[in-house]
């Protein structure tokens, strides 16, 4: 496994809709370790192929699972599962592939943060209850009734496949405020990161 560059607004391909995997073939089950990998370091509940640059309608997500910081010099327990320097605790990843809701129920406002928005949360109106149509990493066709959270993370990342950020559901107002506000942010950390423009 190895972890992937995570894209952020303005980056192109997040605006991008993904094409359908036709087969799950075997570059799957690596892209899927990998942005499980990508997720967990960063960390996130949920990762969408066009976040690490890919344009295939394939997602990650995992609602339950519990980062725990290592003390400097802490070693982890023998068996353990370590990423981006914290123990990974109670593990239940989801690989979704071709996501497709066919079924809605109810609304909830949810406060959302992004690993592709770097430092900025909203409310955003989604459905409380949502089932998912889709296939796992072996091809098979599942359905997924998710509520609360996960339901929340599934509709984000699917929006993420769908080419469109978190941002575009705020009222038009806000989301030029914010677009701006993230391009300035954006542009003042690549400066610091680069300070000659090299």
């Amino acid at each position: 496994m190895s972890l992937l560059k995570i894209y952020t607004f303005p980056d192109i391909v997040l605006a991008q809709k993904a094409a359908p995997i036709a087969r799950v073939e075997k570059e799957f089950f690596k892209l899927a370790d990998d942005m499980l990998e990508t997720m967990y370091s960063a960390p996130g509940v949920g990762l969408a192929a066009n976040q690490v640059g890919v344009l295939k309608r394939i997602l990650v997500l995992d609602t339950e699972y519990e980062p725990v910081e290592l003390e400097d010099g802490e070693e982890p327990p023998a068996g353990s599962e370590v990423v981006g320097g914290r123990l990974v605790l109670q593990r239940k990843p989801i690989i979704v592939i071709n996501p497709e809701i066919i079924r809605r129920e109810g609304e909830i406002l949810f406060s959302e943060g992004c690993l592709s928005v770097p430092e900025y949360t909203a409310d955003v109106k989604r459905s409380e209850k949502v089932t998912v149509q889709y296939q796992d990493i072996d091809g098979l066709t599942r359905t997924i009734d998710a509520e609360g959270l996960l339901a929340v993370a599934i509709q984000h990342e699917i929006d993420h496949l769908d080419g469109r950020l978190f941002i575009e559901r705020l009222s038009p107002a806000k989301k030029d405020v914010v677009k701006k506000k993230l391009l300035k942010e954006r542009q003042i950390r690549e400066s610091e990161e680069d300070p000659e423009g090299l």
